[in-house]
């Protein structure tokens, strides 16, 4: 598995008693369908009970944005919030667009910790899934 990727402009916590927070990035779509997949995915992240906070952020068409859900998790009480790009590609979004929004959540938060991981797309296990899908058009 590829580590995480740290933002190092990004200010360090409070000591070692973090309150963890999943921050699940995605684009967003106007069509409400095409939300439904990432939403079902952070329930099931949130009903794992590995973080106490699970928010979804979109960088575009929906509520909340990605620095709400930023403030929305701070407001939960994160101490840490853990980004990670619900995205496939390492476009401009994901280069650029995000580690801009992060690190203006930062800066709105000194003290809060923010990571981002990385995209999806980089993941071994995609080459199955494209196995899947073929076998699943058959």
């Amino acid at each position: 598995p590829l580590p995480p990727l740290c933002l190092p402009v990004l200010p360090h916590g409070r000591g070692g008693d973090f309150v963890n927070a999943l921050l699940v990035m995605a684009h967003g779509s106007p069509r409400t369908q095409a939300n439904e997949d990432i939403v079902r995915a952070a329930d099931s992240l949130r009903g794992s009970g590995r973080y106490p906070i699970v928010v979804v952020g979109y960088l575009d068409c929906n509520d909340p944005d990605i620095p709400a859900a930023i403030d929305e998790c701070v407001a939960a009480g994160a101490t840490k919030i853990t980004a990670v790009p619900y995205f496939l590609h390492s476009g401009r979004h994901f280069l650029i667009d995000i580690p801009e929004i992060l690190s203006g959540g930062a800066l709105r938060h000194p003290g809060v910790e923010i990571l981002m991981g990385d995209y999806l797309g980089r993941m071994p296990q995609i080459a199955d899934i494209l196995r899947d899908r073929v076998a699943a058009v058959r």
